[in-house]
Order: C-alpha cells, then sequence, then structure tokens
C-alpha cells in the first residue's frame, strides 16, 4: 500500500513519484551509504503521527538528520518539495520501527523516567538506526519481542534481528573508548536493548555477558566525554543491572562509586526547545508540564539509584554470591546486614523533601495539574516502595531464620499501603507499574492472609503486558508461599526458580 504524506503548510500536489528535479535533491543531501534502507522521519509525539497508521508515516531516503528534524516544512527539502511518496514495501522493518517509535515508554521507564526524555532518546535513536543497521537490528528485536508477546508477529522475527544486531555487536573490534565515538554510542544503546531482551527471555547468562561487556566500556571510557544520550542509556542499563543481580549478576553498575555519574542532574541536551516563535501553544504547555516533572523528580530518582545500589549489595551477601553456612560466614553476613541497614537508614533521613508530602497525597491542585500531581505521587510511591522491599529483602537474605525485624514489619505494612493507593486511584484498565513487581514480590512471599496473597497475584497478573515475567514470577510466589506454609520457614525465592523451572530469572 502507497502511502502520501504531505509537509506541513504544503498544499497537497497530485503526484505519486518525485520528479526529476525532486530526485536530484534527495541525491545532494543523500548519506555516502546507499545501502542503508529508507530511513524514517520521527515526530515523537504520537498525536503527530498520521491517524491511519504506518502505511502514511513519512519515508525519506538517507538525508541528514539534522535537515529533517521535529518541523519537517524547513530546511533544504521542506523548501523544494511537497512530498515523497514510497511503498512499504522498502522498508521490511517498518512495522517494528513504527511499534517503536510509537512507544510512549518502555515498560522498565515507566513512572521511573519522564516521557518527554524518553521520547528526546527516541529520537536520537532512531537517527542512530538511520546510520547503524546493528542499532536498527537491536530496536527491531525488541519491538519484535513487545509485539509477539502481544500476538502480533511471530517469534522468529525477534531472534532474526536479534542474532544479527548481537553478530554486529560481536564483530566491533572493541567498543570500548576513552573519548567519544558513534561506535561506543551505538554499542552502548545496543547493549541496552540486547540485555533488556535477554531479561523478558529469562536469557540470564547472555544478559549478564552484555551487561559485563556494557561496564567494560563505562570504566574504560573518559566519564567526561560521554553523550548525553550514553549517559542515559548507562542509567538505564544500571536499572537492568539492578534487576539482574538477584539472578546471579554481577551488579557491577551498583557500586557506590559509579553513583555520581549516573545520577546527576539530567543534562540540558535532553531539555525541550520552545524557542522557536512557530512552536504550537500546547506544544510549550507540555514541554512546560514535562520540565516541571523532571525538576521535581529528579531527586526522588536519586534516591531510587540509590536503593537499587542498596539492592546490589544485599544481593551479594546471598547463598548464591558468597559462602554461607558457616558459624564465620554468618557472622560476617549479619555484620554487613548490620552496615546495609544502617546505610538504609541514613538514606531514608536524607530522603528528597517533597517525598513525604507526595507519599501522603498533598501535592495537589492549585500547587500543581491534576496529571502532574498524579504523575508525582505515583512515582515517588513506587520509589519508596522499592526503598522498603530492600529493608525486606535484607532480612530475608541476612536473618532468615529469625523472625521480623520491626522496620522489616514496617516496611511490609508501607508496601501494602502504597500499593493499594496506586491501584485505587488506577483506571480498571490500567496496572501498576513495572517498577512495583519486585515489592509485591517481597510484599506476597512474608504475607500471611489469604485475602492480601490472591490481591497481590491478581496486580501481577495484570502487569503482565508490561512486565515480560509477570506470570513466572505469580507462580514462582505461589510454590514459595506453599513450601513456606509447609516448612513453616523461609524459602530461598531462587532455589524454588531453580526448583520449578530449572532456571532463575530477573524480576522485570
Amino acid at each position: 500500500m502507497e502511502c502520501i504524506w504531505a509537509f506541513p503548510r504544503r498544499a497537497p500536489v497530485p503526484s505519486t513519484s518525485p520528479s526529476a528535479d525532486q530526485l536530484l535533491r534527495l541525491q545532494q543531501f543523500a548519506t555516502p551509504d546507499d545501502s542503508l534502507p529508507l530511513a524514517w522521519s520521527e515526530t515523537l509525539d504520537p498525536s503527530f503521527l498520521p491517524a491511519d497508521g504506518f502505511d502514511s508515516m513519512p519515508l525519506m531516503r538517507n538525508l541528514p538528520w539534522s535537515e529533517y528534524n521535529d518541523d519537517l516544512s524547513r530546511g533544504p527539502l521542506g523548501d523544494s518539495l511537497d512530498y515523497v511518496t514510497y511503498t512499504l514495501a522498502e522498508l521490511d522493518d517498518g512495522e517494528f520501527i513504527r511499534f517503536f517509535v510509537d512507544s510512549l515508554t518502555l515498560p522498565l521507564l515507566e513512572d521511573v523516567e519522564a516521557r518527554q526524555k524518553w521520547s528526546t532518546v527516541r529520537h536520537d535513536v532512531v537517527g542512530m538506526a538511520r546510520m547503524s543497521s546493528m542499532v536498527r537490528n537491536a530496536i527491531c528485536a525488541f519491538s519484535a519481542l513487545l509485539m509477539a508477546r502481544k500476538g502480533n508477529v511471530h517469534v522468529e522475527d525477534g531472534i532474526f534481528y536479534y542474532q544479527k544486531a548481537s553478530s554486529a555487536l560481536t564483530s566491533l573490534a572493541e567498543p570500548a573508548s576513552l573519548s567519544y565515538s558513534h561506535h561506543r554510542e551505538h554499542a552502548l544503546v545496543v547493549l541496552f536493548f540486547l540485555c533488556y531482551i535477554d531479561i523478558l527471555e529469562t536469557r540470564m547468562e547472555a544478559a549478564h555477558a552484555h551487561l559485563k561487556r556494557a561496564f567494560n566500556v563505562f570504566q574504560g571510557a573518559d566519564k567526561t566525554t560521554f553523550s548525553c544520550t550514553e549517559k542515559q542509556f548507562l542509567l538505564w542499563i544500571r536499572l537492568l543491572d539492578a534487576r539482574a543481580v538477584s539472578a546471579g549478576g554481577e551488579g557491577l553498575f551498583l557500586i557506590d562509586d559509579n553513583e555520581a555519574i549516573l545520577t546527576e542532574n539530567s543534562p540540558a541536551c535532553h531539555g525541550c526547545n520552545t524557542d522557536s516563535p512557530e512552536t504550537h501553544l500546547d506544544v510549550v504547555e507540555d514541554a512546560v508540564e514535562d520540565v516541571l516533572f523532571q525538576t521535581l523528580y529528579h531527586p526522588g530518582l536519586v534516591f531510587f539509584q540509590k536503593v537499587q545500589s542498596f539492592s546490589g549489595r544485599i544481593s551479594k551477601i546471598d547463598p548464591w554470591h558468597r559462602s554461607r553456612g558457616t558459624v564465620e560466614d554468618e557472622i560476617e553476613v549479619v555484620n554487613i546486614g548490620a552496615s546495609i541497614a544502617a546505610g538504609l537508614r541514613s538514606l531514608y533521613d536524607h530522603r528528597p523533601l517533597l517525598m513525604d508530602l507526595a507519599i501522603a497525597g498533598k501535592v495537589t491542585e492549585p500547587h500543581l495539574s491534576r496529571a502532574l500531581s498524579g504523575s508525582i505521587t505515583r512515582t515517588y510511591r513506587t520509589y519508596l516502595s522499592n526503598f522498603y522491599a530492600c529493608r525486606v529483602h535484607l532480612h530475608r537474605v541476612a536473618y532468615k531464620s529469625l523472625p521480623l525485624t520491626k522496620e522489616a514489619e514496617d516496611a511490609l505494612a508501607h508496601i501494602r499501603t502504597m500499593a493499594h493507593w496506586i491501584v485505587d486511584e488506577l483506571d480498571p484498565s490500567e496496572n501498576l507499574p513495572v517498577t512495583m513487581l519486585w515489592p509485591l514480590l517481597m510484599l506476597g512471599a512474608e504475607e500471611g492472609d489469604e485475602g492480601e496473597r490472591l490481591w497481590i497475584k491478581e496486580q501481577i497478573l495484570r502487569m503482565e503486558k508490561v512486565a515480560g515475567n509477570a506470570r513466572l514470577t505469580t507462580k514462582v510466589l505461589e510454590e514459595v508461599q506453599a513450601r513456606q506454609d509447609a516448612a513453616k520457614q523461609r524459602i530461598d525465592i531462587r532455589s524454588v526458580m531453580h526448583s520449578v523451572h530449572n532456571s532463575c530469572f530477573a524480576i522485570v
């Protein structure tokens, strides 16, 4: 099916193919690599995309990305062409790219990252995909996986693109570079998507290998040379590392020394340009609201990233990461646990000033708009729930055979309360953010009330469309509860994973 798309402020011209003059203009701005497939123009705002589907997306051949930013009526092409028509047959991976372009945010980043931040980074990634087949294949593989889970494509499609991206990544001599390079930036982007796919597909050995390679890139670089996009992907890779460490990962990105570079304030180059006199008023208002969100939520994000560091430290003292069982081992673990508990108390004492108000639901109109206040409230409740999950996790790892401490009991009560608050404010078709999966697992593992157990399982299953391992997590939780009830003692969650599924997977 052919698509016809007109640039803004231009009247359609009754032609379905470019003229000779137009083709000449295209060639003048073509990239040297004409073997690349068609590039696609990305508007980032879903409301700006054609309503009739991908068939009518604007497709432009080999144009420098700077020549067709959001205002496609400007620049050399906008001055000479009214529209260019191509058929979808010329872009085999079009449906996967469209899916990626349409994504409001990644499940991993829901209620963690500002949507405008994801939109800006996505803009960069689509530009990279035009230049790099490795990046293009990585995002096609990721899109194909998510689409396959909805029954829209065959699983083989994702495997095909994954293997192509993985092979290209392997063929890179050494993506680590002291100074900035496109190869280094592309490698980090590809490593993020491949690792995310690995975790969703429970290929933990591959995920650990990709995380280690990403860390080698990070360690081998001059930290002052990272681009805005590289810093953002390193931060998101760190989120994946925090999930993977509980499934046997090394947690290299969770080392305290790495927090400064990975949790610094959002760079200005990922901001929103509202200086143009042609910028629509509604776009400006959306941008202002998003900047406000980023400003208000960032202290919470730093808090959340520090929570991830504690999560990594706790996992390092479980029986899968170190020796346990002797008197010496247990004394050492108890001492480490006491140090972690003290660190968690200190972190809580230095929590963001806005957190208590947001948790209590006091950040409301007229202080902020309803949409913005709702996002801030839900995000901070998600952050704090993960903090309390650390306290429960610590007790299950370090003091497995002992009764719950007052801190652990309070932590469970807080997770339960905040989870109910978030659910109560959701529409029936909505689900908890995927970042709540770990707190719900910790709550469910200690919950004795059958009604609450059922509610927790229902909430996890509702997350299945965004949480790759939601159904597996529910089955593991049910088995953990059954074994704990029978044995009258805590059972290690990872041991149940191996027993039931003969493998371990990250909670994401």
